[in-house]
């Protein structure tokens, strides 16, 4: 995935990474990162996958972040949208990371809007916690399950896809330069919503990636 990915960069490509699961983005960070020095990470997920390992796999897809944040010291910053699952050990990771790891948890989003707060306002307060240099890691059970019953590990709550889109934008106005993107972690189903609902996310990511080219 590194070798692929730093070749399609040097060409002057824009890439974008479908998976698979999450396990499958660290060496296209690591292309990103050699590329474009520092940047951040929009991660929307339901989970923090901030494990040192999972059944003993240190390379797996609940241990990405982790990898990512130890492994690339480019990575500036994780800010995560949607986690509502997610271990002590995770969340001591998150406490103790000196904001290089910032989590908005499903529960404490939902209570800001349910207080009067805009979901508008809530996507300030992500985007001024984004560098200027972002990339959308897109673990499509960051969504509402009915969006994607067929995901691996689906998750009760979560975002709706405009909610999402409407964040993409606002990042996209703020200036900041989107540059790359994965999108993991879709199911298979007979019926192809799971497919049906990721084509349609994988078509937004495109276009906005592309209205950010320099």
């Amino acid at each position: 995935v590194y070798e692929q990915t730093i070749a399609q960069l040097q060409k002057g490509k824009l890439v974008g990474l479908l998976g698979g699961d999450h396990s499958t983005v660290l060496g296209y960070w690591k292309a990103i990162a050699e590329h474009y020095g520092s940047f951040g990470i929009l991660q929307i997920d339901a989970h923090c996958d901030l494990r040192a390992s999972y059944e003993n796999l240190v390379y797996s897809h609940a241990s990405i972040a982790y990898n990512g944040l130890e492994n690339i010291p480019q990575l500036e910053r994780i800010v995560m949208l949607g986690i509502r699952d997610y271990s002590k050990s995770e969340w001591d990771y998150i406490t103790n990371s000196n904001y290089r790891v910032i989590a908005y948890r499903e529960r404490d989003v939902r209570n800001r809007m349910y207080e009067g707060e805009s979901w508008a306002s809530i996507c300030r307060d992500i985007v001024e916690k984004l560098p200027q240099k972002v990339y959308i890691s897109f673990d499509i059970d960051g969504l509402d399950p009915k969006l994607c019953p067929n995901t691996g590990t689906p998750v009760p709550g979560g975002l709706e896809l405009e909610q999402v889109n409407y964040l993409i934008r606002q990042i996209v106005l703020s200036g900041r330069q989107l540059i790359g993107f994965d999108l993991v972690e879709v199911g298979i189903s007979e019926n192809n919503w799971d497919a049906n609902v990721a084509a349609r996310v994988l078509w937004q990511l495109c276009n906005h990636l592309v209205s950010c080219k320099n």
